[in-house]
């Protein structure tokens, strides 16, 4: 901040006359002038007096202030330099400015400055012949004639440049006597306007100037501490938007909103190239929601309050920039924090690729109550008080009452024990599904186990009674036998085959990668039903619906939505998967005969070896042709859920073929005529997958997902689409004869169809343009020959 000179006299001036002399006030609280011609009093002042007689209303202060000056310029100015005047075209045009051209005006032309006596104007004065000159001189004070001119005051402060009415107006350089220097424009002796300031310690500003101060857009430096600041100022301060470089290196900066030279609003801070802030700003202090980074790649996105984590918020050890289309196993917690530590309920992921982690209280930083964990082989502990200061279980008191003597004594409960690689978790549940699919009939049933315990050289009769439960007259006899026998046949089964289920779990996690990863990755549903599609399913019969309704009946094995295509897929639940579908497939719908025979053990061996080691990396449809990584699947996704979720081919068609009673709704598959955005999908920063686009402007996310349209496909009949369909569902056209529209489909069947069908509009459209421009050209040969 700084102003003309220290004395703060040279602020303005609105004539270039002197005016004294003795005033009163009379009943119409006006002044009026009794000595009306005074001599000028000083060097720098005009020989001219002026009369306030009829002069417009706020003259008379003006006047003051300008005698005011004038009389002080003496011991301000030491020297005056007239360079060069300049004459004002503008009103030489319009006002006299001496006397004698004034007095000329008036006798060769009085229409010119008469007043109508309808219409009073203050820019037209009634001159008659008993008009005195002295009081048409007041005219002159406005238009004082300009000059160029170099002034020296007696501060040592120096001025070269435009004067009008004896103040500094227009351009020109200012030089304090300390060496600071300003060049630029000046009003009424105010820097006003565009200018640039230098300070003797190589420090300038050049930008926009009001009243003295950086008021609007401009650029500050610091030379020597090498610090900068450019965005937008308010009288002084840094006000608005605006990014300020620190002191160090370039990385130290701060991009956002600031309020009189503090941070507050939106912003990012970069504290070093490893990390940084981007949020809400309250007075210089992380508030609201925000984004940090720090430098040993800790990552936290959430509330804050009072510069520290508090509210709701998600915090990841040890992340990373990642670019691939690969969700990771990542070591995080989604909860409530308060004053910088976890407390109250919340979800911890403990980083093991196979999928263990915690979801209950919290308290100062430790699991603490009622609480779940989840194994990474799906095993579920559940409790009350099942964490204590970060420990699983605890010794507690129970006070109980000794049976034989009555008296009072102690029990210490004994922690909690389990067996984190009990492989069996979750097995009997196929079992049991697999003998609810030959519950069919009352006497089918009894037949069936009485072949099942004579096989087994069962001895003891059987008697069925009408209504009984299956489970319940097996359980009479083999029952625990049998369940036994089928969960180890099932075991070894996955034993067998788990060093190939690992690798085709990593093989699909990474499937839309282009390049090498260096993490473990995590697979998600939309790569599983690519690996489904590879294997053949829908040639089966099976949906891909009807196998995430079948996986998410059991609620066992955590699945929050069946048709998320974005869900996390752990490699236990993997396993599960493909069992529900060998299950489905190939389980016998009877018991089995002698052992080893087996019924959902030998299924998944069929699976296996008949669709899954032949199929797994095959590579079918255009997800993993290249699409997928630069179409926009969150956006995508968002419209099929607009379709309706589940979707079904009749709904597709649908929105494509709208009737005409419904041209006032708006188009499902319409795009505009604008330039298609480009850009990638990737996992930035967790496990939630962004469309990343090449132009950093309208990287978006959320701008891109809610503008996102689809290509017009309606120039496909409805007889192409089907047929592009039947190649996914083959049972929806038997012998070209339309079966089932009301096929339900996933987000991946969507993708896939609307691929081709845009290929497709694409090669249909360009036919049509070549036909026409063959139409076009035989014609104009015609007209020629």
């Amino acid at each position: 901040m700084f102003y003309i000179d220290s004395q703060k006299t040279l602020t303005r001036r609105d004539s270039s006359l002197i005016l004294t002399g003795s005033y009163t006030r009379n009943d119409h609280n006006e002044f009026e002038l009794l000595n009306t011609r005074v001599p000028s009093t000083g060097r720098l002042t005009s020989d001219s007096g002026v009369s306030l007689a009829q002069r417009p209303k706020g003259s008379v202060r003006k006047e003051i202030i300008t005698s005011l000056f004038e009389s002080m310029l003496d011991n301000i100015v030491e020297s005056w330099e007239v360079i060069g005047q300049r004459k004002n075209e503008e009103f030489v045009s319009e006002l006299p400015k001496t006397p004698s051209e004034l007095i000329v005006v008036n006798k060769k032309k009085k229409t010119v400055v008469g007043l109508s006596k309808t219409k009073k104007s203050r820019s037209k004065i009634e001159l008659d012949e008993s008009t005195q000159v002295n009081d048409l001189l007041q005219l002159c004070w406005w238009s004082a004639p300009d000059e160029r001119a170099y002034i020296r005051f007696r501060n040592g402060n120096v001025f070269e440049g435009n004067i009008s009415m004896k103040c500094m107006h227009g351009e020109g350089r200012y030089q304090w006597s300390d060496g600071t220097i300003f060049l630029g424009q000046f009003k009424d002796n105010k820097i006003m306007g565009k200018g640039v300031v230098q300070w003797k310690n190589d420090t300038w500003y050049e930008g926009d100037f009001a009243g003295n101060l950086r008021h609007g857009k401009g650029l500050y430096v610091d030379s020597r501490n090498q610090c900068s600041y450019s965005g937008g100022w308010h009288y002084g301060t840094k006000h608005g938007e605006g990014v300020i470089h620190y002191s160090g290196f370039f990385k130290n900066s701060y991009d956002g909103q600031w309020i009189h030279n503090v941070r507050h609003g939106f912003g990012s801070r970069e504290y070093c190239e490893m990390s940084g802030y981007k949020g809400e700003w309250d007075t210089s202090i992380r508030e609201g929601k925000g984004l940090m980074i720090w430098p040993n790649h800790d990552f936290y996105r959430g509330e804050w309050k009072n510069g520290i984590m508090s509210g709701y918020g998600v915090y990841i050890w040890d992340a990373y920039y990642n670019n691939s289309m690969s969700s990771p196993s990542l070591c995080a917690y989604r909860g409530s924090w308060e004053k910088g530590t976890r407390n109250g309920y919340g979800v911890l992921n403990l980083g093991l690729g196979l999928g263990s982690f915690y979801k209950g209280e919290f308290k100062n930083n430790k699991k603490h109550g009622v609480g779940r964990f989840v194994t990474n082989n799906g095993l579920i502990l559940q409790h009350k008080q099942l964490f204590f200061d970060d420990n699983i279980g605890h010794l507690t008191s129970k006070v109980q009452e000794n049976e034989f003597t009555g008296h009072l004594y102690t029990q210490l409960e004994e922690p909690y024990t389990f067996d984190i690689c009990d492989n069996s978790v979750g097995l009997i549940y196929h079992i049991e599904q697999g003998i609810k699919n030959i519950d069919k009939q009352h006497e089918i049933r009894a037949a069936i186990i009485n072949d099942f315990i004579e096989f087994n050289k069962a001895t003891h009769s059987l008697s069925i009674a009408p209504k009984e439960d299956v489970r319940e007259e097996i359980s009479k006899f083999y029952f625990d036998d049998f369940i036994e026998f089928e969960v180890d046949s099932l075991r070894k089964a996955l034993k067998c085959y788990e060093s190939f289920l690992k690798k085709i779990y990593y093989r699909y996690a990474t499937i839309c990668n282009r390049e090498e990863i260096h993490f473990t990755p995590v697979l998600i549903r939309l790569y599983l039903w690519q690996l489904f599609y590879d294997c053949n399913i829908h040639t089966k019969g099976l949906t891909l619906f009807e196998i995430d309704k079948a996986f998410h009946e059991n609620p066992d094995w955590i699945s929050k939505r069946p048709q998320d295509p974005f869900e996390t897929i752990y490699f236990w639940q993997f396993q599960h998967y493909l069992i529900t579908v060998s299950r489905k497939l190939y389980a016998k719908k009877h018991l089995p005969t002698k052992k080893p025979d087996s019924m959902i053990g030998n299924a998944f061996r069929i699976f296996m070896e008949k669709d899954v080691l032949p199929g797994a990396g095959r590579g079918r449809g255009k997800l993993v042709e290249g699409y997928a990584s630069f179409v926009p699947l969150k956006g995508l996704y968002e419209l099929y859920c607009s379709l309706g979720e589940p979707c079904t081919i009749r709904k597709f068609l649908c929105a494509i073929r709208q009737s005409p009673h419904c041209s006032t709704q708006p188009k499902q598959f319409i795009v505009e005529d604008s330039c298609p955005i480009m850009g990638l999908n990737a996992y930035i920063f967790g496990n939630e997958m962004t469309f990343i686009t090449d132009d950093p402007i309208e990287n978006n996310a959320q701008k891109l997902n809610s503008c996102f349209r689809l290509f017009n496909i309606s120039n496909l009949s409805s007889k192409t689409v089907i047929k592009i369909f039947s190649y996914i569902f083959p049972q929806i056209c038997v012998s070209n004869k339309i079966i089932d529209l009301n096929v339900e489909i996933t987000f991946f069947e969507f993708f896939e169809a609307f691929i081709i069908c845009v290929e497709e509009s694409i090669r249909v459209s360009n036919e049509n343009q070549e036909n026409i421009s063959l139409s076009n050209l035989e014609a104009l040969l015609k007209h020629k020959i």
